[in-house]
This record gives C-alpha cells, sequence and structure tokens, in this order.
C-alpha cells in the first residue's frame, strides 16, 4: 500500500481539523567534523565525525472565523507543539522523535488567518517504522540465519532471550555483518528472560535478568541491524527462544 500523508506532532493533528495549512517542510542534517591543520604543510587532520541532531523546520498557516476563534486557535498550536518529545510525523508509515525549539507566527488579518513557523530538534536523527518488526526463533547454536533492515540506516533493536533450562555463561549473540557482538556471563534461570536493549524502549542501554538490571555480567557491544541483510548468530544452550525487535530506520 502507498504511504499517505499524515502530519501529526504528538497527538496534535497538523491538518484542517485544527484550521492549519502546512506551506513548507524542510530538514537540516548535521555531521560536526572537526578538523585540525597540520602545522608547516597543506592539508589538515579530520576525525570520522558522527551524525549530530537533526533540525525539522514546518512552516504554515492558521485560520480562524473571527479573532476570539483565530486567537484560540493559535494558543491551541503553540500549546500543542510545547507537549515535550512526541512522535512527529509526515506520513502513515514513518516518524521521528523530536521536541519545539523555537515558535513564531504574525498575524496576516487580525481576524481570519496567521502565518507560523516551528523548529524542531530530533536528538535521535532518524526516522523510524511506525510498525515494528520482530524475529522471534529458536535458532541452532553456533548457526547463523538472516534478519533485514528494509531502511537505509543502522536500527537500534531489542534483544530477548528466553532459555527453556538453565543457562549459566553460555550466551553470545553476534550480527557477523557488522562485526559486533556481545557475551553474557550470568545465569539466566529456565523460562526466566534475558533482555540486552540497544536503546529501542528508551534512551538508556538496558540489561535485564528477569527485570532486574545486570550490567556486570554483560560484555561486548550494544549490536545494531544494518540496512539490508545481517547474519546473525547465537551461541548458546540448545533450545533457547531469541526475539529481535527492531523498526526499520531511515536518515
Amino acid at each position: 500500500m502507498p504511504a499517505t500523508i499524515s502530519l501529526t506532532f504528538g497527538t496534535l493533528a497538523l491538518d484542517s481539523t485544527n484550521n492549519i495549512t502546512i506551506s513548507r517542510i524542510s530538514e537540516k542534517a548535521s555531521k560536526p567534523v572537526q578538523a585540525y591543520n597540520i602545522p608547516v604543510t597543506d592539508g589538515a587532520i579530520a576525525e570520522e565525525a558522527k551524525i549530530g541532531a537533526k533540525t525539522i523546520t514546518i512552516e504554515g498557516d492558521i485560520a480562524g472565523t473571527s479573532y476570539d476563534n483565530l486567537r484560540t486557535n493559535l494558543d491551541t498550536l503553540h500549546a500543542g507543539l510545547l507537549d515535550g518529545i512526541q512522535q512527529l510525523s509526515k506520513d502513515n508509515e514513518r516518524y521521528i522523535n523530536c521536541q519545539l525549539k523555537d515558535f513564531s507566527y504574525a498575524y496576516d488579518h487580525m481576524s481570519r488567518r496567521a502565518t507560523w513557523t516551528a523548529q524542531f530538534i530530533a536528538h535521535f536523527p532518524f526516522w523510524l517504522a511506525e510498525t515494528a518488526t520482530t524475529d522471534d526463533r529458536t535458532p541452532t547454536s553456533g548457526v547463523g540465519y538472516t534478519i533485514n533492515n528494509a531502511g537505509n540506516a543502522p536500527a537500534r533493536v531489542k534483544i530477548e532471550i528466553t532459555p527453556t533450562g538453565s543457562m549459566a555463561d553460555a550466551c553470545k549473540i553476534e550480527n557477523t555483518t557488522t562485526g559486533k557482538s556481545f557475551q553474557y556471563r550470568g545465569t539466566v534461570s529456565a523460562a526466566q528472560v534475558l533482555e540486552v536493549d540497544n536503546r529501542y524502549d528508551t534512551d538508556d542501554f538496558q540489561v535485564l535478568n528477569n527485570g532486574a538490571d545486570d550490567h556486570d555480567n554483560f560484555e561486548g557491544d550494544f549490536i545494531t541491524i544494518d540496512p539490508g541483510n545481517n547474519i546473525i548468530v547465537f551461541t548458546g544452550t540448545a533450545s533457547t527462544a531469541v526475539k529481535f525487535t527492531y523498526r526499520k530506520t531511515w536518515y
């Protein structure tokens, strides 16, 4: 099914239901490159920069049937945009988490229409699929299998590992495509869940053994899923269920 336009910020619809018309949406990505000059020679040394926050600017107008009505509509818009970090969407398939940085407006006609501009900052500068992808299986230890990220950027992932019997210092997950892996040195009791969360649910790295924090027994990387096919290898106790949960991710 083709995507359909759906402009929202949190629960605030940026469309005709709130007397809003959007005229322009722009995005600005950044990579803060640090360069250092080399004495007595041409050129410089530059570090490999990481992607910084994304800036999204939305411009539009808002209408009213009278001055009082227009003022009320502006109040509703402003309050809705100030509602902390929310999901901003342009269509029904993707969203980005961001918050308002600047808001300005000007009256075109004091009783009928105002134009406005809102600038948002997305600290995690990627668009995410509205629908999560899951891969839930009981893999053969040491045998690779394929997981696909249909986006064009690395996806954060939550991994839940559930053994049928007690698992002691016998759990390793590797993404051979990226070369990243982790090993868990603790003990997971039968039917309990070891959760390794690379900021999928929150902005924090989490290692939870039956819901209790256990970073002390975690070694290695919080892995991601690269765009395209990724080969995953689980090494551990037989008949252990391994569940990956992630969202297709785009720049």
